[in-house]
């Protein structure tokens, strides 16, 4: 797992379209948040992605009250919503985990799909943590 701060980054390998670490997703896909940084410019980065963690707060925020209410149909459709907003700005791991909870709630385990809820939640600070990180570092 590539730590917050991390320059060199362990071997990965392409797997379903995602480049994956020998021991799981990377935290941040920095190529993606780089090809951003091409497109926008920092500022514009730092634009799209307030307004990424504003919606992930949303979903997060929906997604246990599905949970918390059982509606697993529900906790599902948000969990994908997250899994895709997350994939498309390079936070693999937080993608893995939330389409982890939409797997989890389809099968009708309620029980795991809390306790992914709980990862999810730490996996959200460390993304924030590394995408800031990452966008200091290129100055």
């Amino acid at each position: 797992m590539i730590k917050i701060g991390e320059t060199r980054r362990p071997p990965r390998r392409k797997l379903n379209g995602w480049h994956m670490a020998f021991n799981g997703p990377a935290i941040l896909e920095v190529e993606q948040i780089d090809g951003l940084l091409e497109a926008a410019g920092r500022d514009g980065v730092r634009e799209i992605m307030s307004a990424f963690w504003r919606s992930s707060d949303a979903l997060t925020l929906g997604l246990s009250t599905h949970l918390d209410t059982e509606d697993t149909t529900g906790a599902a459709r948000t969990a994908h919503a997250l899994k895709g907003s997350a994939a498309n700005v390079g936070a693999c791991q937080l993608a893995d985990c939330a389409r982890l909870i939409e797997d989890h709630c389809k099968s009708g385990d309620l029980q795991a799909a809390k306790e992914a809820l709980v990862k999810l939640s730490l996996i959200y600070q460390e993304t924030r943590a590394a995408v800031e990180s990452h966008l200091v570092s290129q100055a």
